[in-house]
């Protein structure tokens, strides 16, 4: 889809051949805590997938599913495909079952690894066999793996069991530079999934463009917890570290409760750089303010800010606080991860600017398709080597975003006398929560399949902490909040669950039918205040369990009555760190109270909560 693309071949075998540097292949590609992996097992893994792969019949161009809990394994499937030309095309495994059998249809892969659990409950009874071959990921046997795939130690199954009976091949010396190398899909209706298709000329052209401006070098100690399934998570984390032959560092996943240590880990491990979203930087500006010397130690140069707006009075006073170098990312799923940069120096872009193009081009332009004048805004365009090919075997939605070489980012920008860009509206209907996109069409789907619902409507709501949170409209019969919210719970990963869910008697709507946004996010306010869904006043509900109960409820998409208080977090179905957030704000508001940020984080069980209410209200 991009005329000025080079006739090329993929870069991916030098960086592979890179790996056999005897003092490469001696140190650690990516640390977790369960697992040290060196580029040398890195490469052995890669040759074993390419005579695995052989022996499956598949060959470049061929696109395979995956989806397993295991971050290092997904991690190092997902280069080992890409070294040898196979599309990779990594599910998270938090999807629905409905929309992850959408996209393994969409998908059509010539082969599936997939974790049994996964697969029995996407396709549980009565749901049709997927067409394509599935290869289970079973867990291994505790020990070391990669002598077990070598031949010693307890038996394996399923993949490793593969991995470990064919002999390891050499993956293709050469690649076509516009052969795809994953396939991302993006949130977005069952019925019409998107799939953001990304060449190997792409990819490495931007990786090349993010070591350039990030500084990385094989000395490198990159922290990145983000998402494996998401782009910032994959490609600023595992596929980086193997492109500049740094060490990826994931200590542990991010969570409120843990953020003290996450931040401790900065200065232990020497890191050199940590990969962030603007909501993890809010909660360390809140809550992290005994761990501002974290980034101190003398091998700190820089925090990367990505996946979402980064507002000036955020950015400047997480600067102010940590004293820390940070720069941050514009891009999109569609330009790899980035392609426009301000920070760290000044002269790059002030606070709250995207700031300047590196290695790609911006136009911004009116209804027309005519460049504006300094100052006014209009959509924002890009073009350069690092756009995606399309929407996979979707012409018809790639040809509304890609025009003449001009991906149309669907974003309001103007660009400032100083040459710097500052995005000031959204034209596409998304929500972006925490970092993480989200099709409010999708939500609404969810909804009206329900029986009881007639019609909803789902949208964006600003926050403080997620940057945006998501809120919908219901009319519905014979159906209250909570059974919405569990339907949804079915059918939506958790991070796209409504936070603020309305049954009202009719959508407002134009005089065209269409539901007006602005009305509905007023009458979606004006509801919460008078009606049931509403916080009761104290002197209505005087038992403080009570109100615990129903607030906790509201935030964990639970029955206040289930809710065990004594229970962890990973042991409460919804406690994630959204919710935990949502808690946090909703017993401040609930019970008029100002916790501290020890308290916040120490707050891992209910009937703690419960006593901080008794001591505080």
């Amino acid at each position: 889809m991009n005329p000025t693309a080079p006739d090329s071949a993929s870069p991916v075998h030098a960086v592979y051949a890179a790996l056999a540097d005897p003092e490469t292949a001696r140190q650690a590609w990516l640390v977790t805590p369960t697992r040290s992996v060196s580029f040398g097992e890195l490469r052995q893994r890669i040759d074993q997938v390419a005579g695995w792969l052989a022996a499956r019949g598949l060959k470049p161009g061929d696109r395979l599913v995956y989806s397993m809990r295991d971050e290092v394994e997904v991690a190092m499937l997902f280069i080992a495909l890409v070294c040898n030309g196979v599309t990779a095309i990594h599910l998270d495994p938090d999807t629905g079952p409905e929309r992850a059998r959408a996209l393994v249809d969409t998908a059509e892969p010539a082969l599936l690894v997939l974790d049994p659990a996964l697969q029995a409950a996407w396709w549980s009874a009565g749901q049709p066999a997927p067409q394509a071959a599935v290869v289970p990921w079973v867990e291994p046997p505790k020990g070391r793996l990669m002598g077990r795939l070598l031949g010693r130690g307890p038996q394996l199954e399923g993949l490793l069991a593969e991995l470990a009976a064919q002999p390891p091949a050499a993956p293709p010396a050469a690649l076509p530079a516009e052969g795809l190398a994953y396939i991302l899909f993006t949130s977005g209706t069952t019925s019409q999934p998107k799939g953001v298709a990304v060449s190997h000329r792409a990819l490495f052209a931007h990786l090349a463009t993010l070591q350039r401006v990030y500084g990385y070098t094989p000395a490198s100690r990159i922290l990145n917890t983000l998402m494996l399934s998401h782009a910032d998570g994959m490609i600023q984390g595992p596929v980086m570290a193997f492109f500049a032959r740094a060490t990826l560092h994931r200590p542990m996943a991010f969570e409120v409760t843990r953020l003290a240590a996450l931040l401790d880990t900065v200065w232990q491990l020497r890191i050199t750089h940590m990969v962030t979203v603007p909501t993890m930087l809010a909660l360390m500006l809140r809550l992290g303010g005994e761990q501002r010397d974290a980034f101190q130690g003398g091998d700190f140069k820089l925090l990367i800010s990505c996946g979402a707006q980064l507002e000036a009075e955020l950015w400047t006073g997480v600067q102010a606080q940590f004293k820390v170098p940070l720069i941050n990312v514009y891009g999109l799923t569609e330009t790899v991860v980035g392609g426009v940069f301000a920070g760290p120096a000044a002269d790059s872009g002030p606070p709250g600017s995207i700031g300047r193009p590196v290695d790609c081009e911006l136009r911004i332009v009116d209804a027309e398709g005519q460049p504006v004048a300094e100052g006014e805004s209009g959509e924002l365009l890009m073009r350069g080597a690092l756009l995606m090919s399309g929407y996979f075997r979707d012409p018809a939605q790639t040809a509304e975003v890609m025009r003449e070489g001009w991906f149309h980012t669907g974003d309001i920008a103007r660009r400032d006398a100083d040459g710097f860009h500052w995005i000031v509206g959204r034209k596409k209907n998304i929500v972006i929560r925490g970092g993480y996109n989200i099709h409010p069409e999708e939500v609404t789907e969810v909804l009206q399949r329900h029986p009881g619902v007639r019609e909803a409507v789902t949208f964006g709501l600003p926050d403080a902490t997620w940057g945006e949170t998501v809120a919908a409209l219901v009319v519905a019969e014979g159906v209250d909040r909570e059974a919405l919210l569990r339907h949804c719970q079915q059918h939506l990963e958790p991070r796209k669950l409504p936070s603020r869910l309305v049954c009202v008697d009719a959508l407002p709507r134009g005089r065209s039918g269409k539901v007006m946004l602005d009305a509905a996010r007023q009458l979606l306010a004006e509801t919460e205040a008078r009606g049931p869904a509403a916080r009761p006043a104290a002197a209505h509900e005087a038992d403080l369990e009570s109100r615990l109960r129903r607030v906790a409820g509201l935030c964990f998409h639970q029955r206040p009555e289930a809710l065990d208080l004594q229970a962890p977090p990973d042991q409460v179905p919804g406690w994630d760190s959204l919710a935990h957030i949502e808690l946090v704000v909703a017993l401040e508001a609930e019970f008029g109270l100002q916790l501290s940020p020890r308290e916040v984080m120490a707050l891992d069980r209910l009937d703690k909560a419960l006593d901080l209410v008794r001591a505080k209200a």
